[in-house]
């Protein structure tokens, strides 16, 4: 299993808030609002997204962020990176097995680990926050509560 952490999900929000908007910079305090986002928090990782070069920011009285890459070339596995240092899969739980925790893991987890991996360096940004171009899950797995395949186009 892969666990996202806030900062993750904050990020792709006001990702995808910015390219709904690119024709205008926008403040951290309307993404915050818009989604209801505790506001600092947001704020440091927009500043990080803007240090790796993902956004572009603009000071002043009317400052705020905008996208600044092409989000064609940056990885949902490169953006966690940046938020969170590193990549790894899998949350810690009480639960799992001695060997598990010290770090030996069966070759099927190792497997699915792997392909984990992978999935993530394959899957640009712009296929989850572009207007058009996202991964949507389907509404009847929204209304069942039950998780649904997600199919990408």
């Amino acid at each position: 299993m892969l666990c996202l952490t806030r900062k993750t999900d904050y990020a792709l929000i006001a990702l995808g808030y910015l390219a709904e908007r690119q024709d205008r910079v926008v403040a951290a305090r309307e993404i915050s609002r818009a989604f209801e986002l505790p506001e600092a928090l947001l704020m440091n990782i927009l500043k990080r997204l803007q240090g790796q070069g993902i956004l572009q920011s603009t000071r002043g009285k009317n400052g705020g962020y905008r996208i600044g890459a092409d989000l064609d070339g940056i990885s949902l596995y490169e953006l966690i990176r940046v938020l969170e240092g590193k990549v790894e899969p899998g949350c810690e739980h009480d639960e799992l097995p001695m060997s598990s925790r010290r770090g030996w893991k069966p070759a099927p987890i190792r497997a699915i680990q792997s392909k984990l991996m992978g999935f993530l360096r394959e899957i640009a940004l712009s296929d989850l926050v572009l207007p058009g171009r996202r991964i949507d899950v389907p509404l009847e797995a929204l209304k069942s509560g039950r998780p649904a395949a997600i199919a990408l186009s």
